[in-house]
């Protein structure tokens, strides 16, 4: 059902915009009377054919956050579970829903529902807003009469993902803060300060340091055109690597290399096993075959060298290997998990020895970012006074020689 976007004016005067579905543009006036409204402008919305034929646009422009996606499947699980029917659930879901993007989706998955969809399948024509996992879980919830419990599960790892995801933000907040104030004082100090000392130097034809001389010489950088050159130089590394990382192989060997740096590697390591094992997890306690559930979790892990393990492990489960076994050569699945993954197996409880898994992982997470943000601080302190302490022993030693020389 196409969705239309209005301009009208209330009964008080007041301009209102908005969207809603309708069959046609005279349907969606008459609806917009109904209302109360004075239609101004109606015209079809755009968004959906721009979609299909610009696919990039939906990642780079038509984005929704995660928590209002988290949202939506928390208060369309409670509805349905309260005894509310799926077509007036999802109405009273889209009259709440203020992210327009979302909005517009929900009343296209709404409009496939009411002419016959199922609510699985209506989720998956939105990949960018909904991932495979929805379909797979609700699928298996439709079959099963408790689609209504999935969609509070998939609510429930929405959130647990981006409590994991706002924690690793905040230990990067405070090194980034520090960094880019060191940034602003080493601008004023190198393009304000040291160019004024530079003259009375100048004055007083002076024999400088080695240390004020490479100061000096970085000042003139930062207070010249080379500056640009310099920033251009770092902008086009940054945009060699990244167009790199879009390789496979570049994306293999940089993603190789942070996990081999110290705590930045078992930080990742264990974030994005937790990832892996809360969502494997839940697949599997909605009875989701083993399968089917590593092939969606390794979509939504996107690591390529757990992707790639999880590939191998898939073939080796295929041919009867076991899941522990199928993993024992993994590089990010460490003795713990695999011996975990068996107490598993033999007690026949999988799903909740990953969940348990995903658990525990979670708690390291949390510790190995609080360690991670207790090392961090004092380095940043230091890396910041040094390089004061070094600007300010370049101005002060030409000094201190002047001084002594005045005294004799």
């Amino acid at each position: 059902m196409p969705i239309y976007r209005y301009t009208a004016l209330n009964r008080k005067g007041k301009e209102e915009k908005g969207i809603l579905d309708a069959g046609n543009a005279v349907l969606a006036r008459k609806m917009l009377r109904a209302k109360g409204l004075y239609v101004r402008t109606i015209a079809q919305d755009e968004e959906k054919r721009e979609r299909e034929l610009f696919p990039f646009l939906t990642k780079l422009v038509y984005r929704v956050p995660r928590r209002d996606v988290a949202l939506f499947a928390r208060q369309l699980g409670t509805l349905l579970d309260a005894g509310l029917p799926l077509d007036r659930s999802m109405n009273n879901i889209i009259d709440q829903t203020e992210n327009e993007f979302l909005k517009k989706a929900l009343i296209e998955v709404k409009s496939d529902v009411v002419e016959g969809d199922a609510l699985s399948t209506a989720l998956t024509k939105h990949p960018a807003i909904f991932p495979s996992i929805y379909g797979n879980l609700i699928s298996v919830g439709e079959k099963t009469g408790t689609y209504e419990k999935a969609l509070l599960r998939l609510a429930d790892l929405e959130d647990a993902n981006l409590t994991m995801k706002s924690k690793v933000q905040a230990a990067l907040f405070y090194p980034v803060i520090m960094l880019a104030l060191l940034g602003a004082i080493m601008a004023f100090l190198m393009g304000v300060v040291v160019p004024q000392i530079e003259r009375l130097f100048d004055e007083m034809d002076m024999d400088l340091p080695l240390i004020t001389k490479v100061v000096l010489a970085f000042s003139h950088i930062m207070s010249s055109g080379w500056i640009l050159v310099v920033i251009g130089l770092f902008a086009g590394g940054a945009y060699a690597l990244q167009r790199y990382y879009a390789t496979a192989e570049g994306r293999r060997r940089i993603e190789e290399l942070l996990l081999k740096i110290p705590l930045v590697g078992s930080l990742l390591q264990k974030s994005i096993l937790a990832r892996f094992s809360r969502n494997l997890g839940v697949m599997l306690e909605n009875r989701v075959p083993l399968i089917t559930s590593l092939q969606v979790v390794s979509k939504v892990v996107n690591h390529s060298i757990f992707n790639a393990e999880i590939e191998r492990a898939i073939d080796k489960i295929k041919e009867g290997s076991r899941i522990t076994d199928a993993f024992r050569d993994s590089v990010i699945v460490n003795q713990m998990i695999l011996g975990m993954l068996s107490a598993g197996e033999a007690s026949d409880n999988i799903p909740g020895m990953v969940n348990k898994i995903a658990d525990i992982l979670d708690e390291d997470v949390n510790a190995a970012i609080q360690k991670f943000s207790t090392l961090l601080e004092p380095i940043m302190i230091i890396l910041m006074g040094g390089l004061i302490a070094l600007i300010m022993m370049a101005i002060l030693l030409p000094i201190s020689d002047l001084q002594k020389q005045m005294q004799f």
